[in-house]
C-alpha cells in the first residue's frame, strides 16, 4: 500500500471525479482574467496567474509546466513568488496605465459623478497596493 505523502498533486486531486475537470476550469477562467488583468487597469495580472498556476499545479502539469515556462508570464511569477516584489519599471507601467485609463474613462467615457469617483477610487486603490509592495532590483 503506497503513503498518502508519495501521491502527486494529480492523482489526488483526481480521486474525486469531479475535481480535476472543475480545478481545469477555474485554472482556465484565472489565466483568461490574468491575461485581462495584464491589459486592463481595473484587474490585477499577478494574482490571477497566482491562482491559475496553483489549479493547474493540482490538475494538469501539462498546463502547469506551460505556464512556468511561459516567457511573458514565468519571469512576474518567479519573482514575485521568490521576493513577493515587482520591479520598479513594472510598478511605473501598471500606474501609469491603470491612471491613463481609469482617467480617460472617468472623463470622457461616463457621465455619472458616482460612476466618475468609483473610477478614481479605483485608482486610488489600485495605487496603494501596488506601491506598498516590495520594490525588486532585479530585472
Amino acid at each position: 500500500m503506497s503513503n498518502p505523502d508519495e501521491r502527486s498533486p494529480v492523482s489526488s486531486a483526481s480521486s474525486h471525479r469531479l475535481l480535476r475537470p472543475l480545478l481545469l476550469v477555474g485554472g482556465t477562467l484565472f489565466l483568461v482574467l490574468g491575461v485581462l488583468g495584464a491589459f486592463l487597469p481595473v484587474l490585477p495580472a499577478t494574482p490571477f496567474f497566482l491562482l491559475a498556476a496553483a489549479l493547474f499545479f493540482r490538475s494538469s502539469p501539462r498546463l502547469y509546466q506551460w505556464m512556468i515556462g511561459h516567457p511573458l508570464i514565468s519571469p512576474h511569477l518567479q519573482r514575485f513568488q521568490q521576493e513577493r516584489a515587482m520591479t520598479m519599471r513594472a510598478k511605473a507601467t501598471v500606474l501609469g496605465l491603470a491612471w491613463v485609463m481609469l482617467l480617460s474613462a472617468a472623463i470622457f467615457a461616463v457621465d455619472s459623478l458616482f460612476m466618475r469617483m468609483v473610477l478614481i477610487g479605483l485608482a486610488i486603490i489600485k495605487t496603494i497596493v501596488i506601491v506598498r509592495l516590495k520594490t525588486s532590483r532585479s530585472r
